[in-house]
């Protein structure tokens, strides 16, 4: 059903999933949803018992989350649509933030990729358009520069740059396709964004790595970088992460804090994979006694999605569900 809404996307990948595992996912979000939230965030809420596409004879609603305006209610509502989002990094100083700034600014950090997780698509989703629906100034932040770095896309695209933006291109039509907000957001360019002030990031990046601590960075990276998709969801440490790291692996997450503290922005929507960025960020403005310290927001993995839950490898293509499917 996927690949029909999404005009025919075909996917290398097979997901070993059932209709029914994929319709409870999509029921426990937007139960998730009514849940915590003061107002319906959606205009057309999906039924846990099937797809839009089934109540209307087959043929695919325009988006599946179609926004509204924003929220007009008190403080506390506004607060409660953006606890809905996820985990919250200092709720008190987000608190602190929406009564000072009328119109805070909001980066989303977006990792170009070829295959797109069901989580990066619909969670990512629905929580922008939250952003967007609580008054925020929303940015998408499409980290090309650090997709060069992937491997797993170079060996696919190549570490061209314009290739790496193809793909960006090719996110951000999925999310229009689901729904996303996109008049209500910016796109920018990580790459132009480090290019304009190449002096500036590379400048914080080397004092963020002189300030850090090492053994903390070692200790993220065996929890959040293991080769074993099911330890690094779960959070368990993978004993073959007990080897020592390359340069490379140690740099990335001071090269991410930079990238984040390089932006004028007052809240962060990240992904896990950004958790350790975040963590060197706050440390770091700490250190150096920084009067504003970046709040960020963790998008949820989608719950129930497998029909063995145990299974929780987030990035493992013998069951996990693309978007292209």
């Amino acid at each position: 059903m996927l690949s029909r809404a999404f005009g025919g996307y075909k996917s290398s990948f097979s997901a070993d999933l059932s209709v029914q595992a994929l319709r409870r996912a999509f029921g426990t979000l937007l139960q998730f949803d009514r849940n915590h939230q003061a107002h319906q965030l959606h205009g057309h809420p999906v039924s846990p018992d099937g797809f839009p596409q089934e109540h209307s004879r087959g043929v695919p609603s325009a988006c599946m989350f179609e926004p509204t305006g924003t929220v007009c209610g008190s403080f506390d509502q506004k607060l409660a649509t953006l606890r809905s989002i996820g985990d919250c990094v200092s709720e008190y100083e987000l608190s602190v933030l929406l009564k000072k700034i009328p119109v805070p600014v909001c980066y989303v950090w977006c990792d170009p990729s070829p295959w797109m997780h069901i989580t990066q698509g619909v969670s990512m989703t629905s929580n922008v358009n939250k952003m967007v629906k609580a008054g925020f100034e929303v940015k998408l932040l499409m980290a090309d520069w650090f997709a060069r770095m992937n491997p797993q896309i170079t060996m696919k695209v190549g570490s061209d740059l314009s290739n790496i933006q193809t793909i960006g291109r090719y996110n951000i039509e999925v999310w229009k396709a689901i729904g996303m907000n996109l008049g209500g957001v910016e796109v920018v360019q990580l790459s132009d964004k480090i290019s304009c002030k190449t002096d500036e990031y590379w400048s914080l990046a080397m004092d963020i790595a002189r300030k850090s601590d090492l053994s903390r960075i070692k200790s993220w990276l065996r929890v959040y970088a293991s080769k074993d998709p099911s330890r690094r969801c779960q959070g368990s440490i993978d004993p073959y992460m007990s080897r020592e790291f390359s340069a490379a692996e140690i740099a990335n997450p001071c090269l991410q804090s930079a990238g984040i503290l390089l932006q004028k922005a007052d809240v962060w929507l990240l992904n896990l994979d950004q958790r350790g960025g975040h963590i060197l960020a706050r440390q770091y403005c700490k250190h150096i006694e920084r009067e504003t310290i970046p709040i960020a927001f963790f998008n949820n993995v989608l719950p129930n999605l497998l029909e063995h839950p145990g299974f929780g490898g987030c990035n493992d293509t013998r069951w996990t569900i693309f978007m292209e499917d």
